[in-house]
């Protein structure tokens, strides 16, 4: 008996790992790719883009894993069938029960662990991600490129001439607030400094002020214009706060870390088979099982529904064991 658990177990854990890493490549690849296309919007450097990465790894992790089960179990059970090692198992007494008896554990800890990710891991790093976005939008708003009209920098309006390294040449700088209050400022050089938030740092101009038909000329070998924008991250929200906002993926992502459980007698009674008198189809198994999983909880993260999520587990549940008496227990 034992040596027969670590047969099927050792099988197992061939076919998920056979799966798991090119299905982790490929939707690593897909993320990547839309890291790539943010990029062209924003400035990332290698480590901002790691950090992106490393924000999005629980999500790649939940799309590949449930998939890599549905694959690992049927495939395994499937090999063993074609070779009669299953078969010459069963002829010695043993029972598809003990079957079960030993991948149910490994299921109930893959969607234990997808729940913990869903509950607390998606919310963190979602948030994460997306207080990274606006500060990098924000921090690209501030730059400042040349002969371009229409930038803006605090209060004023700024053109430049020329950028030569981080050095501006010819600075010009306008601003009309509603008070009448009109400030026009001239500087031969700038650049843009940041001590703890961004400041112009402005030499050799002149500022040219009007208000209350009172008009000013001021010549300046130094001046610090400091943005009076700031950024604001979002606060942080509780898990129970975020999951309340974002109600509908909740639902998916609960019904997705409870399909190993629910279709775990679905996936062995498809995967175990008489090799003489039935056919190894578990490609076409496979590829039928991820449309049940997938299509029922597509249609609840549509509808947001939480008697539809109890409704289909109740499904899974009883389908696995319809599919599991039929082609498994009777024999």
């Amino acid at each position: 008996m034992v040596r027969a658990k670590k047969f099927i177990l050792e099988s197992f854990v061939k076919s998920f790992l056979t799966l798991f890493i090119p299905f982790f490549i490929i939707i690593s690849i897909i993320y990547i790719i839309q890291l790539s296309n943010l990029s062209f919007k924003i400035n990332l450097n290698f480590t901002e883009f790691m950090t992106l990465y490393l924000y999005m790894l629980p999500k790649i992790l939940f799309s590949t894993i449930p998939l890599s089960f549905v694959g690992a179990v049927i495939n395994s059970l499937a090999k063993l069938s074609s070779e009669n090692e299953l078969m010459a198992l069963f002829s010695l007494s043993y029972s598809p029960k003990n079957i079960i008896k030993y991948l149910l554990p490994i299921s109930a800890l893959i969607s234990i662990f997808l729940l913990l990710m869903t509950i607390f891991i998606i919310p963190m790093t979602s948030q994460k991600i997306e207080n990274f976005k606006k500060r990098k939008i924000f921090e690209a708003k501030l730059k400042i490129v040349p002969k371009k009209l229409s930038q803006s920098f605090g209060k004023f309006h700024i053109f430049i001439e020329n950028n030569n390294k981080g050095k501006f040449e010819n600075v010009t700088l306008f601003s009309n607030e509603k008070n009448g209050y009109l400030q026009i400022l001239l500087s031969k050089t700038g650049s843009l400094e940041k001590n703890k938030t961004q400041y112009l740092n402005l030499n050799n101009g002149y500022l040219y002020k009007y208000r209350d038909k009172i008009f000013q000329i001021v010549d300046f070998e130094n001046l610090k214009i400091y943005n009076n924008k700031r950024f604001y991250s979002n606060k942080p929200l509780t898990f129970k706060e975020f999951w309340k906002i974002n109600n509908r993926d909740f639902l998916y992502y609960i019904l997705v870390s409870l399909s190993p459980l629910f279709t775990l007698l679905l996936l062995i009674g498809l995967g175990i088979y008489n090799s003489r008198y039935q056919k190894n189809l578990s490609s076409f198994f496979i590829l039928m099982v991820v449309l049940l999983i997938y299509i029922p909880v597509a249609i609840i993260n549509r509808i947001g529904s939480l008697y539809g999520v109890i409704a289909t587990l109740i499904g899974w549940f009883i389908i696995s064991i319809l599919i599991f008496k039929k082609r498994t227990k009777r024999y």
